[in-house]
């Protein structure tokens, strides 16, 4: 019998990894990310609350019984006040004015009437379409924020003073109810 020829196989492989691609990418990629950042801008509302008005928001989201407010905003449909109570719900139509624009007096009044009926009730959901320009959308939480009318308050249980005091915020706390969708 022949003896068979085996070849030796050696398995340690030596190679040099290249990475200037690499880092030619990542020398144009970081000053162009630095530079667009500049251009982005997160904007944040900052609002010192009353004392009394902030422990009335903390402690209308333990209680679940309180009406909840949404305003639904479109082009086409102008602005619904939906208010739901109960298992019952109202809604109150402003429609968009004849040039374009949104009645944001009639949503003034409406908030203030939805208001005095729901004094506890401080949170507020926003609900845009994808027509209304950012513009817009502060426009309507400045309306809901406060009461532009100096002689219309709402009462808020102070626990620090253990009486009902008055103030001029209607719904600071504004969440949006379609963040995810496009």
């Amino acid at each position: 019998m022949r003896k068979r020829f085996k070849p030796k196989i050696s398995h340690s492989y030596e190679f040099e990894l290249d990475l200037a691609p690499l880092l030619a990418v990542m020398v144009k990629l970081v000053p162009v990310l630095l530079i667009s950042s500049a251009f982005v801008q997160v904007m944040v509302i900052e609002t010192d609350l009353p004392q009394a008005v902030k422990e009335a928001v903390q402690n209308q989201e333990d209680n679940k019984d309180l009406a909840s407010v949404q305003i639904d905003v479109s082009r086409q449909e102008g602005i619904k006040v939906i208010v739901a109570k109960q298992g019952q719900q109202s809604v109150e139509k402003i429609p968009v004015l004849t040039d374009g624009s949104f009645d944001l007096p009639a949503l003034h009044k409406q908030l203030q009437k939805v208001k005095a009926e729901n004094p506890k009730v401080f949170r507020l959901e926003l609900v845009p379409g994808g027509d209304i320009s950012y513009n817009e959308i502060v426009k309507i939480m400045d309306e809901a924020r406060k009461s532009r009318d100096k002689d219309v308050r709402f009462p808020v249980w102070d626990s620090t003073k253990q009486k009902d005091v008055e103030t001029d915020y209607m719904f600071p706390d504004v969440t949006f109810a379609n963040v995810m969708e496009g």
